[in-house]
């Protein structure tokens, strides 16, 4: 009976003993989910490390992964997805990761790899996926190339080992965002919250003025805001009016007290918007912005327009076309109008975060959406509210494969501070400065006069300069190449045109320099026609970027000079023929290239095009100029001349002015500007 007895209990025993390290394990696992829920992916990572080297899963892996893709740690998040795709039956958006990962960690041909794996295995988003790996091409050029008249330094005064971003102007110094550990007085005991996302303290807006001497060197006299604008919680980025004395800054916590109930010790608060007032010296206590809905959606990076009549802002909330999208509301009084989507020019159907506004009204902003080197890039674009032109991806150096964001310029609009998490610096997030040396610009006409037949080239042929100001009139004769060559004033508008007592009564066009920002040569190409049913006229600067339809700023003139040629020249009928390079599949590059046709036949149609003598068709990749076919390497100056739009004129009756002692022929121009 002792024996039988002494037997039960070892039995249990060991059961007991066999049975706590799983009921530990299980116990760890809910705590980690806990912190994943509830956005503390610092915590839940440790612990999600110990259980996928005891018990590896799939749903412990893609959490892992994802912890690592929030708290952007690119180098883990590219090991953790990795370990992700090792398990039977994951889901195929972890190709996507998995290659935003590698691309922030400059692997693009294996990011290129992987986004067209999930092309392949997600037909129904093929699309998407193939432009982000033709992507993958842009940002290995942009970052190659980097402008070499931008300077950036890490401005080493601002920063820390933990995140310090998104500085701008005040007083005889700067606002800034931080999650340093900041020394407190004596009398307080408490030591900083913790945010369990980073395992830092909270973010909080700081105040950095000059430490002496007046001067902004780098030695600075760091105070915390008062209380009224930072609390317990998140602070920043932020904002000021024109006169520095109205303060909007983004928070987190409860808008107002009767939102919810009072239970909400396990709710996780959105992002919203305070403002504060300051007077005599003064801050206000913060008040909510009146579309602010923390329980629902984030609304968050306010950014003031110059004249303080309309704010700009990122969020989640409903009218999003994806992720964050910037939205903007005016001013109505002593209050805001309803928030209004930006419209889909700026935002995609991913992250649009981070807008400021320049003085001269231009908007800056970060986003994942458009073609990026990498992570957010930041991205700037001309107009207002919800009008506005293509966004530019800054490129390097300002961009890099990380993420940079919260650019802020000066008033000269060349210098300025930017944010980015890129290695070399000195915490999480770090502020940059960085400097462009203004260009010497300059202006010229290079021209040729060749036979339409066969290209040769004329010598002797007479063309003209004409000032359209003054009238003055330059002239010169094409050299044995058939070249010719003016310079040109800055501010200037010029008629370039063939010698008329010889040749087709219309070969002229026009050239300014108004607005030019940038040194330009113009390229004007006379071409004798000798009558034949149908010839081509090239326009070389009617240009695309990468993977784009969009008409470019830089096209424009040149179109407006094919819509004067046709209202000039009523006897003609053009063809558009708009062609890619050969990077990408050959259906892709067809059906783009006939959207560049139909892009620049609709420019022509809405500024007064006769619709019946117009044509419009894409040739893709089948009429390259150059020999940069599929698995040919070259320079992307090389790829951009094969993204072009021609203009074909398919049906004329010359119209030739006769004078006695000549053989007469037709001339056609052709002007396009190359910036350089």
């Amino acid at each position: 009976m002792k024996i039988k007895r002494l037997l039960i209990i070892l039995f249990f025993s060991g059961l007991i003993i066999y049975l706590v390290p799983f009921a530990l394990f299980s116990d760890d696992l809910g705590k980690a989910n806990k912190y994943y829920e509830k956005y503390d992916y610092k915590y839940a990572i440790e612990i999600y490390e110990r259980v996928m080297e005891k018990n590896p899963t799939l749903e412990v892996a893609e959490k892992l992964a994802n912890c690592y893709r929030f708290t952007n740690n690119s180098i883990m998040a590219e090991k953790a997805y990795a370990t992700v795709l090792t398990f039977p039956g994951f889901n195929p958006i972890n190709y996507i990761y998995y290659a935003d990962a590698l691309k922030e960690n400059e692997k693009f041909e294996q990011a290129k790899r992987n986004y067209l794996i999930y092309a392949e295995r997600v037909p129904a988003q093929s699309d998407e996926a193939v432009k982000l790996a033709n992507s993958c091409d842009a940002a290995r050029i942009w970052l190659d190339n980097p402008n070499t008249d931008i300077e950036v330094t890490n401005e080493a005064g601002f920063n820390t080992k933990n995140s310090d971003f998104s500085p701008i102007p005040y007083g005889k110094g700067f606002i800034f965002v931080s999650d340093r550990e900041f020394l407190k007085p004596i009398t307080e005991k408490k030591s900083p919250k913790i945010y369990g996302w980073t395992g830092n303290p909270y973010l909080k807006l700081y105040q950095a003025e000059p430490a002496d001497s007046g001067v902004f060197n780098g030695n600075m006299k760091l105070t915390l805001m008062p209380e009224q604008i930072n609390d317990n919680y998140h602070a920043g980025p932020a904002t000021l009016s024109a006169d520095g004395n109205t303060l909007f800054f983004t928070k987190a916590g409860v808008t107002t007290v009767d939102e919810k109930p009072s239970k909400t010790k396990d709710v996780v608060f959105k992002k919203a918007i305070f403002y504060a007032t300051k007077q005599n010296g003064v801050w206000s206590q913060a008040q909510s912005f009146a579309y602010n809905k923390p329980f629902d959606y984030s609304v968050q990076h306010p950014a003031l327009s110059p004249d303080g009549n309309t704010l700009y802002f990122a969020s989640d909330m409903p009218g999003t076309l994806g992720g964050m999208d910037l939205f903007y509301c005016e001013k109505q009084g002593s209050g805001w109008s309803k928030p209004k989507n930006c419209g889909p020019a700026i935002n995609t159907r991913y992250d649009e975060v981070f807008p400021t506004v320049r003085k001269d009204g231009k908007l800056f902003f970060s986003s994942r959406g458009h073609i990026t080197i990498g992570g957010l890039d930041i991205f700037s674009a001309n107009g207002a509210k919800d009008n506005w032109s293509e966004p530019e991806n800054l490129r390097a150096p300002i961009n890099s494969a990380k993420d940079d964001f919260g650019i802020y310029y000066f008033d000269d609009n060349l210098t300025g501070f930017f944010s980015s998490n890129r290695p070399g610096g000195k915490g999480m997030d770090d502020i940059y400065q960085f400097n462009e040396r203004p260009k010497q610009k300059f202006f010229a006409v290079n021209g040729q006069v060749v036979q339409k037949e066969d290209g040769a080239p004329l010598e002797g042929i007479r063309v003209f300069l004409v000032n359209k100001s003054t009238g003055e009139e330059k002239s010169l004769l094409s050299d044995e190449e058939g070249n010719f060559r003016f310079d040109l004033a800055p501010e200037t508008d010029y008629l370039v045109r063939g010698d008329l007592d010889k040749y087709f009564n219309r070969q002229q066009g026009e050239i300014t320099t108004k607005g030019a920002t940038s040194s330009t040569v113009y390229n004007v190409k006379f071409e004798v026609e000798k009558g034949e049913e149908a010839y081509l006229v090239r326009l070389n600067n009617i240009y695309y970027d990468f993977d784009k339809y969009n008409i470019r700023k830089d096209a424009e003139p040149e179109l407006q000079k094919v819509l004067n040629f046709m209202k000039n020249t009523p006897n003609v009928n053009i063809e558009l023929r708009s062609h890619t390079d050969a990077r990408g599949k050959a259906a892709y590059n067809m059906a783009l290239s006939k959207k560049r046709a139909l892009s620049a036949e609709n420019y022509l149609l809405k500024r007064g095009a006769d619709k019946e003598r117009l044509s419009a068709n894409g040739y893709g990749e089948t009429q390259l100029l150059n020999q940069c076919k599929d698995g040919v390497k070259c320079t992307e100056a090389e790829h951009q001349l094969n993204r072009r739009t021609e203009f074909k004129v398919v049906k004329v009756e010359p119209v030739i002015s006769y004078v006695p002692g000549y053989s007469l022929n037709p001339i056609f121009p052709l002007i396009s500007g190359t910036q350089q």
